[in-house]
């Protein structure tokens, strides 16, 4: 598992906020590039395999609320409307429960009263995705089915908003006994409708648990609490194959899966995502998608073994100048040792590496560092970037999306200009006046 550091412009009274790791850091899993940068919590996104086993199988629906808890619900409450059906089937206290019209495609949940009751409750995505006829289905080589664009789709263009054909609980998928899950699964997939459950069953694996283990996302229906861990197939999605410099990203929302175009892609390119967290050396890329019993042959796996370890150097660059950033910003001097260029030189490392997924750390860190030192230009310039690519990569609620927009309309304005510059240079005249000269 990778774990990263974020950034989070969460104040306005210092500038180390700007730059601090989130208190709660979460754990990026193989299947996921995502970051956590909405106000609401976006959904911690694993691999289905590395979910481990419940150390108590019955026991995954502890009472978590005191009856005067707001968030207490009772046991006779915990009741779907329809077309919500269920429970049915139930094996302990796990049922089927199924609604053939949510969404426009069908869900079917494999879980405990509780969950069930929590997953209704998540909101229907709007119909907001791109026309169908955007792309279509090819056989691609040595890959097997894929997407491609069947006109110019544009950067920020919304492919998905989908929500999970099938959401099973995580307990009961790693420790029922195989032929009982099986005979559960079944029933439960036979209660989608048509065209749902033809795509579900197109998905790679020969058994659906092995479809769930190949294809399905961790989410969370209760929080992060561990019991409410579940696994989530989105059929469509699964057709997107592996690039390790995608041209797409995909975040959580709630139960929604959604996937955006991180830059213009021309009419007859393959849709892709990345499979793993993508900002990593070669040797390590290769080491985690072998998890998934592929070696990758996409174009940045494929460099001349001279542009191979340039890469390489730049992906260490990149970890290295980003912790020196964090480092100075957290010092007792508060980023005195910062360097203007260090933000410019970060943008400009992660585009010779096309991390086009991973922008918005990146250009927001620069932007901040340039309004810092008084540079109106490039403040301006990254600030404008950094709140479009916080947008594509994190949703509308991005917590440093309104700081961005601010920087980008009006750097004098905002709350990180000039507070480097050192009194008398005409710049941030009074913010600093500590660190003048003599001082």
């Amino acid at each position: 598992m990778q774990l990263r550091r974020l950034v989070s412009v969460l104040s306005l009274g210092h500038v180390i906020t700007a730059f601090q790791t989130h208190a709660d850091t979460h754990e990026i899993c193989l299947s996921s590039p995502l970051l956590q940068h909405e106000v609401h919590v976006e959904q911690p996104i694993c691999a289905a395999h590395t979910i481990q086993p419940a150390q108590n199988f019955i026991q995954v629906e502890p009472e978590l609320w005191d009856e005067n808890d707001e968030r207490y619900i009772p046991a006779k409450d915990y009741k779907l409307s329809p077309p919500w059906k269920g429970p049915e089937s139930c094996f302990t206290e796990f049922c089927i429960y199924s609604n053939k019209e949510i969404g426009g495609s069908g869900m079917v949940l494999i879980t405990a009263a509780r969950q069930a009751y929590l997953a209704a409750k998540f909101p229907v995505p709007a119909q907001s995705s791109i026309e169908p006829t955007a792309y279509y289905e090819k056989k691609i080589p040595g890959k097997g089915i894929g997407l491609v664009a069947n006109r110019t789709i544009h950067k920020g263009e919304i492919i998905f908003r989908a929500l999970p054909a099938m959401l099973i609980q995580a307990t009961p998928h790693m420790d029922l006994d195989p032929e009982v899950r099986e005979d559960l699964y079944r029933q439960a997939v036979d209660k989608l409708p048509e065209s749902t459950r033809e795509k579900f069953m197109k998905q790679m694996g020969d058994t659906i648990y092995a479809k769930m283990e190949k294809n399905a996302f961790r989410l969370y229906t209760d929080g992060d609490k561990a019991h409410s861990a579940h696994l989530a197939s989105y059929p469509d999605v699964s057709r997107f194959n592996h690039d390790c410099r995608p041209n797409l990203h995909y975040r959580l929302r709630n139960l929604t899966h959604i996937t955006v175009a991180v830059r213009d892609i021309p009419a007859g390119e393959e849709l892709t995502i990345s499979y793993i967290y993508g900002q990593e050396v070669k040797s390590e890329r290769q080491s985690q998608l072998r998890a998934w019993g592929f070696e990758c042959s996409c174009q940045q796996c494929t460099l001349s073994e001279a542009d191979s370890a340039a890469s390489d150097t730049r992906i260490r660059l990149i970890k290295e100048l980003e912790e020196e950033i964090e480092s100075k910003m957290a010092s007792k001097d508060r980023g005195d040792a910062i360097r203007p260029e260090m933000g410019g030189k970060l943008v400009e490392l992660y585009l010779a590496e096309r991390l086009d997924t991973y922008l918005a750390p990146a250009f927001t860190r620069a932007a901040l560092i340039y309004s810092m030192f008084g540079n109106e230009e490039k403040a301006r310039e990254f600030a404008t970037q950094a709140a479009e690519a916080l947008v594509r990569e994190y949703g509308p609620d991005a917590r440093d999306y309104g700081s961005m927009k601010s920087l980008a309309e009006d750097p004098k304005g905002h709350w990180s200009w000039g507070i480097k510059v050192v009194s008398g240079e005409g710049v941030g005249e009074g913010r600093n006046r500590t660190r003048g000269k003599g001082k």
